[in-house]
């Protein structure tokens, strides 16, 4: 009688520590709630040239400069490294180019670090929601291309209003 009552102890025991561990997985956002929203992604894009015939994967480092107030609870604000990213030779055999998703970021300021062939290439970008978040690297070049989506996403709504100013002269100028 004792065997039968230790079982029923250890199923008892066993079903609910599965409980529990099924609640603490949807209390980690598993229920895909408020603490996913606004996780953003970076787009690293690398373009090198080949290494003794063969393309180098590379690791990107990336560091926070300043998040901004408010993150999403799963979204990283510590410095952290990229998977290596695989560079896929090109058809002249001579470049190579490899694209990585980061993992889920903070909204802020960060900064990437590239060890190229060349030379380790540094860049500075603004993490957003609204976008874009690609972050490019070029052999040879250290710095990156800078943000130019970003300030023509929010440039527009200034010229815009200015824009818009002379052109209702203008209208009554052609009556």
């Amino acid at each position: 009688m004792q065997v039968s009552r230790y079982g029923r102890l250890a199923r008892l025991v066993l079903v609910s520590a599965s409980a529990t561990a099924l609640g603490s997985l949807a209390a980690c956002g598993g229920g895909g709630g408020e603490s996913a929203a606004g996780l953003v992604h970076g787009q690293i894009k690398v373009a090198s040239i080949t290494q003794q015939g063969n393309c180098e994967d590379v690791i990107i480092k990336v560091s926070p400069i300043s998040i901004d107030p408010g993150a999403p609870k799963l979204a990283n604000a510590k410095e952290f490294a990229t998977l290596p990213i695989k560079m896929t030779k090109g058809a002249d055999g001579v470049s190579c180019t490899g694209e990585i998703a980061t993992i889920p970021m903070a909204p802020g300021k960060w900064k990437f670090t590239a060890p190229l062939p060349s030379d380790i290439a540094t860049c500075e970008r603004v993490i957003s929601e609204a976008g874009p978040n690609d972050v490019s690297f070029k052999d040879g070049e250290t710095t990156c291309p800078q943000q130019k989506p970003a300030e023509a996403a929010a440039a527009p709504a200034a010229p815009a209003a200015d824009a818009a100013a002379p052109a209702a002269p203008a209208a009554p100028a052609k009556q």
